[in-house]
């Protein structure tokens, strides 16, 4: 079983581990140093957010009526088509929304000229559209024809995307953990560069939504394998302080997306200059370093301090005899189970002990209560009348300081309550937009820009909790999961937008109410992380508090 292989290989590790860590300290204490991991680390979190929001702009839906080809082909403009075809009831100068014509003989109509037309209407009944015209064509919508009937398609796009992240949060956590950290970011990289650029240039509608899962798969794969090559190359408050600051890449991302797509409208060329500075993480692929407590962990002692020493010219590898011995017991454990079984054995680990599961069960809930919210928030803007542009822009500067400020949070108050605190918050305004008319839009907009601040704060300081409560054998399929959870949140969330939205503005935002006061009462049954050494083998784990209900009344 891989879980005694690690035990085995980690047990025997524990001086050199502990000297490693020594070391990790120093190198975490150098500013220049953890600032430069830190660039490397959180830059392609502008990328996942461009790519994730874009959506918002994708969707755009212009005006939209019957055609008539026949009308069209006899020179009629616009305005003369839709006198002849729909009721003036239905539309307004501002804004056309119609699915249905009236049933007529359009042949004589063009054969005879506008004038006779309109004198010579008679009553018709309606029929769906056949063919659609437009206001304008920079959309998806006008591409594919994705209103009316083909609605759901709309919320497909942004579900893609979610799905793909769903995707690879489950794969690449267990990659990271058994191929390396590098191994996974870089995998990741590749699949992104390919990815974005072609979701630009793709005429099926299909093949985009191919391309959107892509995107997605990607952009959960690199974002958790670099997140934790940061948590296990800093410790102490460096590592808080890092960890958080690493989420500013993601309205630093949303600010850039919405000016970027103010000056460019036409969907195509919008993503094509989103997607094309993603080959820029090539620097990445090539100076990121590897964990050396993830190669410490799989008894690859000589490579881990191989790299300790190029981060920290002054460590050196004194005690290496039982290098041969480790990499003989690694070979062995990997013939007999196999690459396959060592896989899926990663996630088996996560419910191998009651406590364990009992982590992961809150960690799974707080995943998914945060990607739902998130998103419903995110993509909510025209539920609450908002313009698209200044929404986006907005939910970045919020959500820069909902980072900021859980520097200060974290650095003095426990882990626990923090995330049960704004679970709780968040919760408790998504609500209150209960009691606001929609009439009142900017104040609509203040709450729900408030509760986008607390979600945006419970998810980076809950990611930070999470990945402290595993050791390191399995800390990246742990987090990795549990991202993987948030996604099945971000792939419901359009449809709660487009659907439940659809029946009533504030049904969304009451469904993600409710669940995060739910939440908030079970991150209180976990024990505290503040100021805790990262257990680094599920032996260490016996050593750390267990969820108890009791765990309620300790802070």
């Amino acid at each position: 079983m891989l879980t005694g292989y690690i035990l085995l290989s980690c047990t025997t590790n524990i001086k050199m581990a502990d000297k490693l860590d020594k070391y990790i300290d120093s190198y975490s204490k150098e500013w220049y140093q953890a600032f430069l991991l830190l660039l490397m680390a959180g830059t392609p979190g502008i990328f996942n957010a461009i790519q994730i929001s874009s959506y918002v702009f994708l969707v755009d839906k212009p005006s939209y009526w019957c055609d008539i080809p026949v009308l069209k082909a006899a020179g009629w403009s616009d305005q003369m088509l839709l006198n002849v075809s729909i009721s003036p009831q239905n539309y307004s100068s501002d804004r056309i929304e119609e699915c249905s014509y009236y049933d007529r003989n359009y042949s004589i109509f063009a054969k005879n000229g506008y004038n006779w037309s309109i004198n010579n209407l008679e009553t018709a009944n309606s029929k769906p559209c056949q063919y659609y015209e437009y206001s304008n064509r920079e959309s998806v919508v006008s591409e594919w024809n994705l209103v009316c009937d083909n609605v759901v398609k709309k919320s497909n796009i942004q579900a893609a995307i979610a799905f793909g992240k769903f995707v690879g949060g489950l794969f690449f956590g267990s990659i990271s953990d058994i191929y390396g950290r590098k191994f996974a970011f870089n995998l990741a990289a590749f699949i992104y560069m390919f990815s974005g650029p072609s979701a630009a240039l793709i005429d099926s509608y299909v093949l985009f939504l191919i391309a959107r899962f892509l995107i997605g798969v990607a952009g959960s794969g690199i974002y958790e394998s670099s997140y934790t090559i940061l948590t296990e190359l800093t410790s102490g408050k460096t590592r808080t302080l890092l960890c958080l600051l690493m989420n500013m890449s993601y309205p630093i991302g949303y600010v850039l997306l919405s000016i970027i797509a103010y000056y460019v409208r036409p969907w195509r060329i919008l993503l094509l200059v989103l997607s094309l500075p993603m080959f820029g993480l090539l620097i990445q692929c090539w100076f990121l370093p590897e964990s050396p407590k993830w190669l410490m962990s799989r008894g690859r002692k000589r490579q881990a301090w191989k790299v300790m020493t190029k981060l920290v010219p002054s460590a050196i590898h004194a005690n290496i005899d039982n290098d041969n011995q480790d990499i003989i017991e690694i070979r062995k454990s990997k013939q007999s189970q196999g690459k396959c079984k060592e896989f899926l054995s990663t996630f088996t680990t996560l419910f191998s002990t009651w406590d364990l599961s009992a982590k992961t069960i809150i960690s799974f809930s707080c995943g998914f209560v945060c990607g739902l919210s998130y998103y419903v928030i995110a993509l909510n803007g025209d539920n609450i009348t908002a313009d698209r542009y200044n929404y986006v822009a907005l939910n970045g500067v919020v959500e820069g300081l909902a980072y900021l400020s859980t520097i200060p949070l974290l650095l003095y108050v426990g882990r626990k309550i923090a995330v049960s605190g704004l679970f709780f918050t968040s919760g408790i305004l998504q609500l209150a937009l209960l009691m606001i008319p929609r009439e009142s839009a900017n104040l609509l907009l203040i709450v729900a820009l408030l509760g986008k601040f607390c979600v945006s704060a419970v998810f980076s300081v809950s990611l930070l909790y999470i990945s402290e409560l595993y050791p390191t054998t399995i800390r990246n399929t742990g987090l990795g999961t549990s991202l993987t959870i948030s996604q099945i949140g971000s792939v419901i969330a359009p449809y709660v937008v487009e659907l439940l939205g659809a029946k009533a503005w504030y049904i969304p935002s009451t469904v993600c109410g409710i669940l995060g006061i739910f939440v908030s009462s079970l991150v209180l049954m976990l024990p505290e992380t503040k100021g805790t050494v990262l257990p680094d083998t599920l032996e260490d784990m016996k050593t750390t508090r267990s969820v108890k209900v009791t765990n309620c009344c300790k802070f």
